[in-house]
């Protein structure tokens, strides 16, 4: 029983380290809407990192953000930056893994 449970603690670990490059923030609830969806993409470039700086600014309070990396081997970073729940704005970085590694991203914003 005890290897089970250690397994599964393990399993669960890795799987956050693996999901990693979401940003997942708040939570989505019945009369919340779609402030903002849109996606972000860049190639990368030899010897740079590539990044951008997405900001929201709107009339409604945000309850959930989320920033689904769509490249196929998950090379992206994307983090909070400023604003965010409870608030009416928010910006968020989305940049590649290192040097030469591009990013492919979908980001969602929710309020009410």
């Amino acid at each position: 029983m005890k290897q089970v449970v250690v397994s599964v603690v393990v399993a669960v670990a890795l799987f956050g380290v693996i999901q990693a490059s979401d940003l997942i923030l708040g939570t989505i609830n019945s009369g919340d809407r779609v402030l903002h969806s849109q996606g972000y993409s860049a190639p990368g470039i030899v010897n740079q990192t590539v990044s951008r700086l997405v900001t929201y600014n709107g009339a409604y309070n945000i309850t959930a953000i989320r920033a689904y990396d769509r490249s196929a081997n998950r090379t992206g970073m994307s983090s909070l930056q400023g604003g965010g729940l409870g608030q009416r704005n928010a910006s968020i970085l989305l940049a590649g893994y290192r040097t030469g590694i591009g990013y492919d991203y979908l980001v969602e914003i929710y309020g009410r």
